[in-house]
């Protein structure tokens, strides 16, 4: 595996070590080459992989493999892809985001430098198309958005792992945080640039004074200290709880602390694209869902997710599922049963292995 060297997000978190220890296993299988070990910037390491791949690829022998897979990766995959399809080896390119947009709206990089890296990044995503024998893509909006042509393209979503995440009841954790007589509304991930409380932590505001409601937020990430002001700055620390990173196995437990969890994303591209795993966890474990307008996801998952554009839709649906236990144990069964039919890794992973070994038996 060649990948960037991602040290920036280990100065994140300092329980960054603690969230990957479950993995340990997986990684002493998976021979790992860093771009570079220098610590630089994601995009930089990225501009500058055409350079730094030369020794790199004088250790690789191509013909050794069988097909090459690149996710969710720009310049460095591009010149990888492009050696490989002279040695015949089909490529398969993932787009998991909306990359140029990312790029654009990205804190690594000088705001007065983003539109012409979101346009960098455009040419070389579509390099990457170019070179690609399928391209794999979470959502159909990539497909016209990118002009992938039809042929190439794969729709393969998100998923999650539906034995780990399922319904639990955790009485002794919520008593540890605090939450053992509330109402609890959650959200789950690391805290960055394409979020945005604000509409949540208004109707949180609001709502305190009448009902039992507290705020439960799982984890961490370069936009920590910002969500600990904000919710300082609407005057409701005492109704938020803080966890910070917590290892990935234990996600499960702390999404069972809640009664309704939450995908509170900025109106722009990058979310307008996504599909996040945080959805599929939720409705795994069997919980309902608030939604911002987010169009992939709405596409899905229309009928089994609440969405919401602002503070006063967040109220009126967080005071409604308050109310309502019946309708919270419909959506969450629901929202469990599209997961076991459709978006499980078991069968995704099944699903890009077949489409794997078919492009190299025609190779």
């Amino acid at each position: 595996m060649l990948c960037l060297n991602d040290w920036w997000k280990a100065q994140w978190d300092s329980q960054s070590n603690e969230y990957n220890k479950d993995f340990e296993q997986l990684f002493q299988k998976i021979s790992i080459k860093y771009v570079t070990e220098k610590k630089i910037s994601p995009v930089l390491q990225d501009l500058l992989s055409a350079f730094y791949i030369h020794n790199i690829l004088d250790e690789i022998k191509f013909s050794d493999y069988d097909l090459f897979y690149n996710y969710n990766g720009l310049s460095c995959g591009s010149k990888i892809a492009k050696l490989a399809r002279t040695e015949n080896i089909p490529v398969v390119f993932d787009i998991a985001d909306d990359l140029p947009e990312m790029i654009s709206t990205s804190p690594q990089i000088p705001a007065i430098f983003r539109e012409f890296g979101k346009m960098v990044g455009r040419r070389i995503l579509d390099k990457n198309v170019r070179f690609s024998d399928k391209v794999t893509i979470t959502t159909n909006y990539f497909q016209s958005l990118y002009g992938i042509p039809i042929e190439k393209t794969e729709i393969l979503p998100n998923g999650v792992d539906a034995e780990l995440f399922y319904k639990k009841e955790v009485p002794e954790l919520r008593e540890k945080l605090g939450l053992s007589d509330s109402f609890v509304v959650g959200h789950v991930g690391v805290l960055r640039e394409w979020l945005d409380f604000h509409p949540l932590f208004s109707a949180i505001k609001d709502l305190s004074s009448t009902y039992n409601i507290k705020l439960l937020l799982v984890g961490g990430g370069i936009g920590y200290d910002d969500t600990v002001q904000l919710a300082e700055s609407y005057g409701i620390t005492d109704k938020v709880v803080f966890t910070g990173t917590i290892p990935y196995p234990l996600i499960p437990d702390y999404i069972g602390c809640m009664d309704v969890c939450t995908v509170p994303f900025k109106n722009d591209s990058v979310a307008q694209n996504s599909l996040p795993l945080k959805i599929f966890e939720y409705m795994a474990c069997e919980k309902p869902v608030i939604c911002s307008e987010v169009r992939a996801i709405r596409e899905i998952f229309n009928k089994e997710i609440l969405f919401v554009s602002g503070s006063d839709e967040y109220k009126q649906i967080i005071v409604k599922l308050y109310g309502d236990i019946p309708l919270r144990q419909h959506l969450g069964s629901e929202g469990r049963r599209a997961i076991e039919a459709d978006y499980h890794w078991e069968s995704l992973s099944n699903k890009l292995e077949q489409l794997m070994t078919e492009l190299h038996e025609r190779a």
